[in-house]
């Protein structure tokens, strides 16, 4: 039986959501059904090995900035070069490869599809475009931004895919017309049993995980932390933010000039976040915009109490007071009152893990996920057929 051949276009694979889940998707794909091709639009990453090591791989290509070195005194121009030569190459790779489907991911790769049939470098109807959405880009970006989205990636793809159910339902609201699903996360979770207040590990230990990239508000969450020391006079916590990024040195300056580089520690990327999951009493997700968010679903699977911004796809998750806290971005006083609040009340922080556990096991079916995926393959097939 001939497989169905999907060619995947994503930035890289660096540590990050969207390629955790893409080496996920691909491992769960059924061999018997699907081949997949890859084209990684900026570089490598560290997740390269993992990816050419799964079976259904059959080939990858990075198509790296070489040929814009000389332009690197004039970024902008630099940049448009390299979007029409990468979009030139990709429009070639489709070519050679004759995909039955290009499913690609992040706004980058999206948009880099989106402009080889804006300029036609593909005849029209050759194979259907699938676009990922990891994100809540009107959260995100700005006009000029939205603009090119719209025009370019939403006008050219044939479904959009996000993981966020409030995401999916903005998309249709804005966009009638188009084909939008949202199709859940897939999820791994270590059998545990649910905690009861004897379960709490002592000490007051509070964790993050995210890169350390302004929109994951992590300075929001040293502030609130400075407030817990100070307003609310408490000595006993220490927290661990996972994760690494652009701003790890002005986080650690943050850090310093509240004097609390005793309690506060960044020790990087963490690959397993479970071990870490295991010596705390909660979990705290301060980003200013989100879509699905992978740290705050593990935590919430593992049975912490949780607090988190109420953005984007959190809203899916969270309910407030019954398993999990919400509070506005950039608000470090209501994060450090909602940390106190936890911190305190030993009864509430286990009520919430625990429904933060059945909420997550109700939500998430990493096979159902699959099939779905599959699902919209198949349609898309027939789109061609």
């Amino acid at each position: 039986m001939n497989r169905t051949r999907i060619l995947y276009v994503i930035d890289s694979m660096n540590r990050g959501g969207a390629e955790t889940q893409l080496l996920k998707t691909l491992a769960r794909l059924s061999l018997d059904r699907f081949e997949a091709f890859i084209v990684l639009t900026r570089e490598p990453g560290a997740f390269y090995a993992q990816l050419a090591a799964l079976p259904i791989v059959q080939d990858i290509t990075v198509l790296y900035d070489a040929g814009c070195l000389e332009l690197q005194s004039h970024q902008s121009r630099s940049s448009i070069l390299s979007l029409a030569q990468k979009a030139f190459r990709l429009a070639g790779i489709i070519k050679s490869v004759k995909p039955a489907i290009v499913h690609s991911w992040l706004w980058y790769s999206n948009f880099l599809c989106g402009l080889v049939r804006q300029f036609s470098l593909i005849p029209s109807g050759m194979y259907p475009l699938i676009v990922s959405q990891r994100g809540d880009y009107y959260a995100r970006y700005g006009r000029s931004r939205l603009w090119l989205t719209k025009k370019i990636i939403y006008r050219h793809a044939d479904v959009l895919l996000t993981n966020s159910d409030s995401i999916r339902d903005n998309l249709q609201h804005r966009y009638p017309s188009k084909r939008i699903l949202a199709i859940r996360n897939l999820l791994d979770l270590p059998d545990i049993a649910p905690r009861s207040t004897s379960d709490v590990p002592p000490g007051s230990h509070i964790v993050s995980v995210g890169r350390l990239t302004a929109e994951k508000g992590h300075q929001y969450l040293i502030e609130a932390l400075h407030l817990l020391n100070t307003k609310f006079n408490r000595q006993d916590f220490t927290a661990t933010i996972l994760g690494d990024g652009a701003l790890q040195a002005e986080l650690t300056q943050l850090v310093n000039s509240y004097d609390l580089s005793d309690r506060i520690q960044m020790p990087g990327f963490c690959n397993d976040i479970f071990p870490m999951l295991s010596t705390a009493h909660l979990f705290v997700l301060p980003s200013l915009h989100e879509s699905s968010p992978n740290a705050l679903i593990e935590a919430m699977g593992f049975g912490l109490p949780c607090i988190a911004s109420s953005v984007g796809g959190v809203l899916d998750l969270i309910d407030h007071r019954d398993n999990g806290l919400l509070i506005p971005p950039r608000a470090s006083g209501a994060l450090a009152e909602a940390i106190n609040d936890i911190l305190t009340n030993q009864e509430l922080a286990v009520y919430l893990g625990r429904n933060a556990r059945r909420r997550i096991e109700e939500m998430f079916d990493s096979d159902r996920s699959i099939q779905q995926l599959e699902a919209v393959y198949q349609d898309c097939l027939c789109m061609t057929s």
